[in-house]
Order: C-alpha cells, then structure tokens, then sequence
C-alpha cells in the first residue's frame, strides 16, 4: 500500500509518530544545550575582562584590608583576614601580566581558590560583573605550548561587544600554597 491508499486512521497515526520523534529530538537537543551551559563569574583586571569557571572557586569575598609581607615572594600582595581565616593575597595583576587597578576596599572582590591541599587564597580582582551561564565552546582556544603559570588564559570570546578571556586557574588549584 502507498501512503495515499492508506486508511484515514494509519496517516493519522503515522503523523502522530513523526509529530512524537521530532518533539523528542527537540527536546534532546534542547537539554543538551542546557547542559552545556556552565557558571562562569565574569570578572575585570586592569582594563580586560575575564570569565572563570565558578566550579573552580571556593567563594567571591570582599576582603577591605590586609597586611603587607616584606621579604617574601613578589607574587604575593600579603595576608588577609576573611571570617578568621588568614589567607595569602596573590597579585592576580602581576599574574595575568596586566596594568594593576584594585586596591583592596570595598569596592573590590577576592576570588578565592582552594589548592590540592585545602590551603585557601585570594585572588584580588577590580570587580565583578556578573554570574552568567556560558557555553564554554563559546571561547576560541588560545594555545601556548607549555607554561608554567599558575593562572593561564586559556579561552577567547566576543561577549557583549568586548572580549573577554576565559582563565584556567587548574594549576593554581593542583599546586600547593605552600611555596609562597
């Protein structure tokens, strides 16, 4: 039988069953680019905007003050008291290589990481912008061989007409806080 000497009721169950296949694949399709979507908080260091993966974060702290270490290693800005924990503040600028613009207060944020150790740090950025849900295929690789960098730009994208660079903060967090 062809499709047009078929009874009334089989076309209507054929549509039905190509209706329910292609609902079903949509809706696939639909929670697949929903799962691919990951918290990024959006943050600015100098003049550039960076996005890092809020998995990778133990909290976003407004740290005010802190006490400066003479005699230490130069990556290290100094220590900082947050609900009576003291963490060592990194210096995110001279990190990323960037014009530094935080100065601790207020208006400022700390990203702080855990290491592999469970040792906590800060990493004093300008400001937060926001927490948004980001495709992270979204960032076009930026490759640069081996590197030693505890914080790597690891991702490029056009977001809101500006760019913004996407930070991989893995060896920061395999390291340990105790070499500084």
């Amino acid at each position: 039988m062809t499709p047009a000497n078929l009874p009334e009721s089989a076309l209507d169950d054929l549509a039905d069953l190509d209706l329910a296949h292609w609902t079903a694949r949509y809706a696939e399709s639909a929670a697949a680019a929903r799962t691919a979507l990951r918290p990024f908080v959006l943050v600015r260091v100098g003049g550039e905007r960076f996005a890092v993966a809020l998995d990778d974060l133990d909290e976003v702290a407004c740290v005010t003050t802190g006490i400066a270490l003479p005699h230490v290693n130069p990556l290290i800005l100094g220590l900082a008291n947050i609900r009576g924990e003291l963490l060592p503040l990194l210096d995110t600028a001279a990190i990323l290589d960037v014009a530094a613009g935080y100065r601790l207060g207020t208006a400022n944020r700390t990203l702080v990481v855990r290491d592999r150790r469970g040792r906590r740090a800060g990493l004093p950025v300008d400001g937060v912008e926001s927490v948004e849900e980001l495709d992270p295929d979204l960032f076009q690789t930026m490759t640069r061989g081996e590197s030693t960098d505890l914080v790597r730009r690891n991702g490029l994208a056009e977001h809101r007409g500006r760019a913004l660079a996407r930070l991989d903060l893995t060896p920061l967090r395999a390291g340990s806080f105790s070499h500084f």
